[in-house]
């Protein structure tokens, strides 16, 4: 039996019946120990793709053992497992397929070690449609599309920050927002011409972008 205390870095063990006390690291872990973890990683469109649910089993179990959520470098960790194989299953979101792959793969990890996994997302866009991300480093990308009459637009927001897409001098479509990881707003450009736009709350830090339509 362990017995880890975070803080109190002691870990009790009952070996054949005899109580032994030893120190342990400031993190709860025994000294000359590693963690055994399991270190996901999504990507979508070759970008690290926040807000996506992930799941971990038992190899071959259909009930997990437990679930996290990609953080903004398109991460989650599965900390403190022991030694063996795992499934991992991610939660494809429903404009997104896998781009390479399948959504849940068995994972070896090693005691002491960390294992990786990798799962490529992509997006999927209906024919005549192009997609403008709204970045965590207040962009939008790309800043800059040229697209024939008759293009849909998709901006969608790649992180849970507050966005516009408002229109800068032009009347071509109406201010619109978008605040959580996934929420898009979508425009058909009927018209040729020149449409600058620009989100107003990052505005300042150059969040700026133009549609030409030919």
């Amino acid at each position: 039996m362990r017995r880890y205390v975070r803080g109190a870095a002691v870990v009790v063990a009952a070996v054949s019946g005899a109580l032994l006390l030893a120190c342990g690291g400031d993190d709860g872990d025994p000294i000359g120990s590693d963690p055994t973890r399991i270190e996901v990683t999504v990507r979508a469109d070759g970008a690290a793709e926040p807000g996506v649910t992930v799941r971990l089993f038992n190899a071959g179990g259909s009930t997990p053992l437990t679930q996290g959520m990609t953080m903004s470098n398109g991460q989650v960790t599965f900390d403190d497992l022991d030694a063996g194989t795992y499934d991992v299953e991610v939660e494809v979101p429903s404009d997104m397929e896998m781009a390479t792959g399948e959504a849940r793969r068995p994972v070896p990890v090693a005691a002491g070690q960390t294992a990786t996994v990798t799962f490529q997302l992509e997006s999927v866009l209906p024919p005549g449609t192009e997609q403008v991300g709204l970045t965590g480093s207040l962009t939008f990308s790309p800043a800059s599309l040229t697209i024939p009459v008759g293009t849909t637009v998709r901006w969608r927001n790649e992180q849970a920050i507050f966005h516009t897409v408002t229109p800068d001098g032009h009347s071509e479509w109406t201010r619109a927002t978008v605040s959580n990881v996934g929420d898009t707003f979508e425009h058909t450009f009927n018209t040729a011409g020149t449409f600058p736009y620009f989100c107003e709350p990052h505005q300042n830090q150059g969040m700026t972008g133009t549609i030409t339509v030919q």
